[in-house]
C-alpha cells in the first residue's frame, strides 16, 4: 500500500478552504444575473447553459488521457411547460463533436402519473440521476460510471404519493446508450422507488432520502465506453441509495451490483459502493471526503480511491471544484482534478 503525498495544488487547495470563505465576506448582490434569470427563464421557454473546464494532472500518468485542460462540459439546453401539461426538454452537447444529449417530451394530467418520451436518463442511481452541474466531486464514482444504464430512447412513467414523500419511475428503453435505435428486439426495464422519511425532517434543512434501484435487460451489443464494450447477453442491475442532509452535513452513499451473463464467456458480477462526507465550512464553502470502490470480478485488480474535495461558489452560477484523488493500491498515481464551471 502507498502512502499519499502532499502534492503541491493540494497544498494550495488546502489554504484556499480558510481563506476564501472570509475573503467572500457578505452574500453578493448578483443584478446580471438577475437579468439573465428574467431574459431566459420565461417558464414556456427556459434557456439553460453548462460549460466546465477541466484541469487534470498527475506526476507520472497512469490514469488514460494525458495531464492538461479540457472542455468536459460545453451544454445548452431549452426546456419548457406548455398548454395542457405538455412539456419539452432538449440539451445538446457541443464539448467535442455536436450530439444529442436529451430530447424529451413530457405531459403532466391533472391526475395520474406523469409520462415522458424521447431520450433522458433511465431511472436507476441518484447520483446518475443527479445533473453534472449539482454534482459532488469533479467525476461520478467508479460504480455508477461503469455500471449505470445511462441515457437512452425510451418511454417512462412516474409520479408519488403519500404527500409526496414517496416517489417512483418506471420505463422500457431501447437499452444502448444515446438516440441509435435498439440492438435487438428486447428492451431495458428500469424502475427506481425513493422514500423520505417525515421523522428525518426535523427542519427545512434537514432531508433524508432513500432509493431503490433495478434494471434488466437482453443485449446484442451494449457498448457504453470504459467498462462496457459491446456486450451481448443477459444483464441485470441492482442498486440503493441515501442521502441525508441536516444543517452544514451531508452523509451520503450508493451501492449498486450486475449480473452479467454474456452469450459466450463466464457470468460475471462487479459491483462497487461510494461513501461520502461533506461539512459545509462556510455557506459558500464545502469538504468532502469519498471512499470509492469498485470490483469488475473479471480477474482484474479492485480499484479503492480516497477523494477529497473542496467546493467554491463564488456566485450563484459559478462553481470552483478541487478534488484530491489518492489510489489506495495498485499502480495508479495520486491525481488532481479541478473544475471551473458557470452553469444556469
Amino acid at each position: 500500500m502507498r502512502g499519499p503525498k502532499m502534492h503541491p495544488v493540494l497544498g494550495i487547495c488546502l489554504v484556499l478552504a480558510t481563506i476564501v470563505p472570509s475573503a467572500l465576506g457578505q452574500e453578493p448582490e448578483e443584478p446580471a444575473l438577475r437579468q439573465l434569470e428574467r431574459a431566459l427563464k420565461r417558464g414556456w421557454l427556459d434557456v439553460g447553459l453548462l460549460l466546465q473546464v477541466v484541469v487534470d494532472a498527475q506526476d507520472t500518468r497512469t490514469f488514460s488521457g494525458q495531464n492538461g485542460v479540457s472542455i468536459a462540459n460545453a451544454r445548452v439546453s431549452l426546456s419548457g411547460d406548455l398548454d395542457r401539461g405538455f412539456g419539452y426538454f432538449f440539451q445538446g452537447s457541443f464539448a467535442d463533436d455536436a450530439k444529442l444529449l436529451d430530447g424529451r417530451v413530457s405531459y403532466e394530467p391533472t391526475r395520474g402519473p406523469g409520462w415522458d418520451l424521447g431520450l433522458f436518463k433511465a431511472p436507476f442511481s441518484a447520483e446518475f440521476l443527479t445533473s453534472a452541474a449539482s454534482i459532488d466531486f469533479v467525476n461520478r464514482s467508479q460504480v455508477v460510471t461503469a455500471l449505470a444504464p445511462g441515457r437512452s430512447a425510451g418511454l417512462q412513467a412516474r409520479g408519488a404519493f403519500a404527500d409526496r414523500r414517496v416517489g417512483w419511475a418506471a420505463g422500457l428503453f431501447n437499452g444502448n446508450r444515446g438516440a441509435a435505435g435498439n440492438d435487438n428486439d428486447r428492451f431495458l426495464r428500469a424502475g427506481r422507488v425513493t422514500f423520505e422519511p417525515r421523522a428525518a425532517r426535523r427542519s427545512d434543512g434537514d432531508r433524508l432520502l432513500v432509493g431503490i434501484n433495478a434494471a434488466a435487460s437482453e443485449d446484442a451489443d451494449y457498448s457504453a465506453g470504459g467498462f462496457f464494450t459491446a456486450f451481448a447477453g443477459r444483464r441485470s442491475l441492482v442498486g440503493i441509495d441515501a442521502r441525508w442532509t441536516r444543517s452544514k452535513w451531508l452523509l451520503a452513499t450508493e451501492v449498486i451490483r450486475a449480473r452479467l451473463t454474456p452469450l459466450v464467456g463466464p457470468r460475471t458480477e462487479p459491483d462497487g459502493l461510494h461513501l461520502t462526507a461533506g461539512y459545509a465550512t462556510s455557506p459558500r464553502t464545502q469538504v468532502l471526503l469519498r471512499w470509492d470502490t469498485f470490483s469488475a470480478d473479471d480477474g482484474s485488480a479492485d480499484s479503492d480511491w480516497v477523494v477529497l474535495g473542496l467546493n467554491f461558489w463564488p456566485t450563484g452560477a459559478s462553481e470552483l471544484q478541487v478534488n484530491f484523488v489518492h489510489p489506495v493500491e495498485g499502480i495508479h498515481e495520486d491525481q488532481i482534478l479541478v473544475n471551473a464551471q458557470i452553469a444556469f
